[in-house]
């Protein structure tokens, strides 16, 4: 009797010293993937934030051009030429005159309206 519990014994020390290792394995893969998690999600982190400063820089960008350059909505003046003359002509009194919109016309837009445009449709 004394045999089988000796064997009994054995087998029990050696499952437990089986089950230490496997548990500190485990702990070290458990460790290993959160320490992983944490990087993903820094990383995602970093990666907003890259794209929030890109985003800034390049509105930064922008209205510096627009500082920089002259404006492009400069009231038009109309100048006549030099060799003609004004008439003065006073309008009718019972003379009314009304203009429809023209449906089918539309804006017209500069070039670089269309590109200014485009790049806000792009990084908004």
């Amino acid at each position: 009797m004394s045999v089988e519990l000796q064997e009994k014994k054995s087998k029990l020390e050696e499952e437990l010293q089986l089950l230490k290792e496997k548990e500190n394995a485990l702990k070290e893969h458990v460790g290993t993937l959160e320490l992983e998690v944490e990087i993903r999600k820094l990383e995602e982190k970093a990666k907003a934030k890259r794209e929030a400063v890109e985003k800034l820089e390049f509105k930064e960008k922008e209205l510096e051009k627009e500082l920089t350059e002259p404006e492009a909505s400069e009231p038009f003046e109309e100048q006549m030429p030099e060799d003609t003359e004004e008439i003065d002509e006073e309008p009718e009194a019972d003379l009314v005159v009304t203009a429809a919109p023209v449906e089918t016309q539309e804006p017209t837009q500069t070039e670089e309206q269309r590109r200014d445009e485009k790049k806000r449709h792009r990084f908004f």
